[in-house]
Order: C-alpha cells, then structure tokens, then sequence
C-alpha cells in the first residue's frame, strides 16, 4: 500500500509539473497573436504583390497601346495609287542601296524600293531608296519627318510619275 501512495504521489506530482511547464494563458494569447500577425502580414504581402502584378500589366498595356498608336503615325496614309513617295537616301552601290531597302521592308511599309538614276554611259548612276506611296504631298511630308528623325537622316519628298501602258 506504502508503494501505491508513493506512486500516486509521484504521478501526482508529475502532472502538476507537467502543467506548471506549459505556457500560461497569456503566453498561449501572445503566442496566438503572433500567429494572426503573421497570417497578416502574409496576406499583406500577397496582397502588394497582386498590386504590383495589376499596375505592371496595365503599364504594358499602355506602353503598347502607345507603340500602336506610334506605329500608326508613322505608318502614315500611304496610297497604293499615290503621286508621292519619301525619299530617304541616294548611293551609288546598288548593293548598299539594297542593303537598306531590305532593313525597312521588314518594318512592313506597303511599299519600300530603289529607283536607278542617271546615265550608264557616263557613269553618273545614282540608286534612290524611296518609301511609299502617299496620295498627297503632306502626307509624304508628315510621314519623312518621322522616318528621317527615326533614322537620322535627311529626307526628301518626290512626286513620282507612273508609267501607264
């Protein structure tokens, strides 16, 4: 009987130790608390994040919806059966000439060519790179303006005669 009272005893004081090591009620608040603040912060954070993502797509929407609009200008009003054309460099190589034709037909302009000039006899040949056709002088003026600054260069506008058949 004297082992079973030191047993009851023992695990007597066991269980109150146990309980006396565990955090208190205000430790457990605290401790709750800080899990909230936590959980908080997270969803802050998340929060910010789905913010930025939000304004960072609207940021490329404009900055393509100006591309667009930029692209557009400069596009011009060109016209297929126009009496102008942009000229915006002349070379004595074909090839050079050439050259730059093929680097603004990849900008797709409805229409990007070289015109010879000049006399064969003499030598004196001239290889104009022209873009085009637009159905006014204003038009080819407006859209030159652009191109040259783009390309940094000069510019001219030519009224072009078309050969009928």
């Amino acid at each position: 009987m004297k082992k079973l009272g030191i047993y009851t005893f023992v695990f007597a004081f066991a269980l109150i130790s146990i309980q006396a090591c565990g955090p208190s009620e205000e430790e457990r608040r605290a401790a709750e608390q800080a899990r909230l603040d936590s959980l908080r912060q997270v969803e802050q954070q998340r929060i910010e994040q789905l913010m930025q993502a939000r304004e960072d797509s609207l940021a490329r929407v404009a900055e393509q919806q100006a591309m667009e609009e930029e692209e557009q200008e400069m596009s011009g009003n060109f016209a297929e059966d126009g009496e102008y054309a942009v000229q915006v460099g002349a070379f004595r190589s074909e090839s050079l000439a050439n050259s730059y034709r093929d680097k603004l037909r990849k900008r797709d302009y409805p229409s990007v060519y070289t015109v010879k000039i000049g006399e064969e006899e003499t030598g004196d040949i001239w290889f104009r790179l022209r873009v085009g056709f637009f159905a006014n002088e204003a038009d080819a003026e407006s859209f030159g303006a652009e191109l040259g600054k783009e390309l940094n260069t000069g510019y001219w506008v030519s009224k072009i005669e078309r050969q009928s058949n």
